[in-house]
């Protein structure tokens, strides 16, 4: 499933899948392969929750510092939502809330995980991350399915090919 979305990732991608695939994982690897060989870029990792936010973070931190020190760049901060490096990239992580807490910045990759959960804001939060997108942007949105929702709208949007998202299934019978 990792190896299927980055060989056929789009602009906008859409997953509906099933649990502990690794595509957050896979994520914060890309967005780390950016930053560290992009200047000047800003990649965000949304998660449904606080607690989701977290545990993307403590991911990120974990899979950064387990780099080689041949291939990694120095950090310049490293708090509670961002590791920013010194070739002025850096990988903000946020949860899905009620404000549009991405207004402002340009973004080179984004990722929202769990969108199926994230609170009734799903839409303005996608809206303005969409508005934020450079021209060679990637985002992608995934999800267990958690019933009808914004998410489930927008993956089956894309399967009927009635939105600019390209959709994925993973089901737990391909895992």
């Amino acid at each position: 499933e990792q190896k299927e979305l980055l060989q056929n990732l789009d602009k906008f991608n859409v997953i509906l899948k099933s649990r502990q695939l690794g595509i957050t994982t896979l994520s914060c690897a890309y967005s780390i392969y950016l930053a560290i060989t992009n200047p000047n870029i800003t990649c965000l990792l949304m998660g449904h929750s606080l607690e989701g936010a977290s545990g993307i973070f403590d991911k990120l931190k974990q899979l950064y510092f387990a780099l080689p020190t041949c291939i990694s760049i120095p950090t310049i901060a490293n708090n509670k939502k961002e590791l920013k490096f010194e070739n002025g990239s850096r990988i903000v992580v946020l949860s899905c809330g009620k404000k549009e807490s991405v207004r402002g910045l340009t973004l080179r990759f984004v990722h929202i995980s769990e969108a199926g959960s994230c609170a009734d804001s799903l839409e303005d939060q996608i809206l303005a991350i969409e508005q934020c997108l450079t021209p060679n942007a990637q985002m992608v949105i995934e999800s267990t399915a958690k019933g009808f929702n914004y998410f489930s709208e927008t993956y089956f949007k894309a399967e009927r090919h009635e939105s600019m998202y390209k959709p994925f299934f993973f089901s737990w019978v391909d895992d």
